[in-house]
């Protein structure tokens, strides 16, 4: 929360941060160019994560996270868009990767016994994009891709003296086509933006529906960006009857460096 308030700071206030630029001279909005160009964001998702579990139309259960409990577990995570366009081509990638850990003490009703558990989880966006509008306020991003979407579970139990009992672990891979847009409309002649993405896919692996979407403000600089956002995926899935839901929404704020 610390580094999405530091961000939030930087947009209500750039002028403390870097000296004051006149607005022609920052490029608010990329522009298409024969040679090469490309950025890196690196950038914190505070995700809070809700779902739910349906046979026919019985509800069989439901979970809620919100950021500060995934936070609590967290053991490490990582979060990088990229791109390269070369003219109106290109290509972009976006990673989100985190493993949590979790400790309980309530095996069997005993204290005698802990459990441990693992999860890492990987996001991965990956697209070629086709810039279909661009002027000096706006500028928008056909995309064609896939999101991929790996989970690993591990669970040992131990004994107090630290030796593991027994462990199970589980890993589940799924890839789904996607399209969609992206890209960003200048406010009122300014050096701020509107940065948006939108993209649906799904129809594989079980996957019924899965659906990104973000929207925020941001304030461009000649080295780059500052940007604060909400973000959401969203995931359906259905086998063997069991349609399950989940949902992964919050604020996130990141920088862009342009090359």
């Amino acid at each position: 929360m610390k580094k999405a308030l530091i961000c939030l700071t930087l947009l209500v206030s750039p002028v403390t941060v870097l000296p004051t630029q006149a607005a022609e001279n920052v490029v608010a909005i990329p522009q298409v160019s024969e040679g090469w160009r490309g950025s890196i964001s690196p950038y914190t998702w505070l995700t809070n994560v809700s779902g739910n579990a349906y046979y026919d139309q019985t509800r069989l259960g439901s979970v809620d996270y919100s950021s500060r409990d995934l936070i609590a577990n967290l053991n490490f995570a990582g979060m990088l868009t990229a791109e390269v366009h070369n003219g109106k081509v290109g290509a972009m990638g976006d990673w989100v990767f985190s493993r949590i850990h979790q400790q309980k003490s309530e095996i069997m009703g005993s204290s005698s016994f802990t459990s441990k558990t693992t999860v890492e989880q990987g996001i991965y966006t990956l697209a070629a994009t086709y810039t279909a509008f661009n002027t000096n306020d706006v500028y928008v991003d056909g995309l064609l891709g896939v999101r991929v979407m790996n989970k690993f579970v591990k669970t040992d139990i131990n004994a107090t003296d630290g030796a593991v009992l027994a462990g199970k672990s589980q890993t589940r891979s799924i890839t789904t086509p996607i399209v969609g847009m992206k890209g960003r409309m200048r406010i009122s002649n300014s050096d701020y933006f509107v940065p948006f993405y939108l993209d649906v896919g799904g129809l594989q692996d079980d996957v019924e529906v899965t659906t990104q979407q973000m929207i925020g403000i941001g304030h461009a600089y000649e080295w780059g960006d500052v940007t604060i956002s909400v973000k959401n995926l969203y995931m359906r899935q259905k086998t063997d009857g069991i349609t399950i839901n989940q949902s992964l929404f919050g604020l996130a704020a990141g920088f862009t460096f342009r090359f």
